[in-house]
């Protein structure tokens, strides 16, 4: 008994050094982001910067793979690297910044990736940076409780949280890729219901939402 107790708990420590020793996947486009964003139902976070930049490198490789970081980012975020020596896909995102220290580090909806939710300038500790991740989670996920036939629409119900905002994701199969349906609704906490047109026999959902 004392053996099998002991193999356990080494299997244990080595799943869990196997699950913290990978670093995290950085996505290198927008538009491969915004894909697995929206596949996963999460926020993305843009990191913009440079390999050379030591505040980059202090963000990527500390910051963000600290233990606290790591749980929240791995729950509810798609991580995005943005070269800025190659690649103007982070010029919305410092649009009226005018010169500013890098990193660039923007929280920004899937659903309408040319904006930002917030961003900010240079170095971010953990204690600040935390908070700031966590405080685009919901208390509770939502949930997709039904759907019926309304003419040649859907109609679809789902829960919502009050505060949070929502959005309508489908997919015509389990392996095409996900799209938003309409605009964002802001949850009360009560129950939403969407009309969705029925284009396709076959179609799967589900609700991303943050705060």
């Amino acid at each position: 008994m004392a053996i099998r107790s002991f193999i356990f708990l080494l299997l244990l420590a080595v799943m869990e050094s196997r699950t913290w020793s990978e670093s995290i996947s950085w996505c290198e486009s927008r538009e491969s982001t915004v894909a697995q964003a929206l596949d996963a139902g999460r926020l993305i976070l843009l990191l913009a910067g440079r390999e050379s930049c030591g505040n980059c490198q202090y963000m990527k490789y500390t910051v963000c793979e600290s233990a606290s970081i790591r749980a929240a980012l791995d729950a509810d975020y798609t991580c995005w690297f943005c070269p800025v020596d190659t690649s103007t896909e982070w010029h919305p995102y410092a649009s009226g910044l005018g010169s500013f220290s890098l990193p660039l580090i923007c929280v920004i909806d899937p659903g309408d990736p040319s904006a930002y939710l917030d961003r900010t300038t240079g170095i971010q500790e953990e204690s600040a940076f935390l908070p700031r991740v966590q405080s685009h989670q919901l208390p509770v996920a939502p949930e997709v409780l039904g759907l019926c036939l309304l003419e040649n629409e859907l109609g679809l119900e789902y829960s919502t949280s009050a505060g949070g905002l929502f959005r309508l994701l489908s997919a015509d199969s389990l392996d095409s890729a996900w799209h938003t349906n309409g605009t964002i609704s802001a949850g009360t906490g009560n129950t939403k219901t969407n009309r969705v047109p029925l284009t396709s026999a076959l179609r799967f959902f589900k609700v991303f939402g943050y705060q």
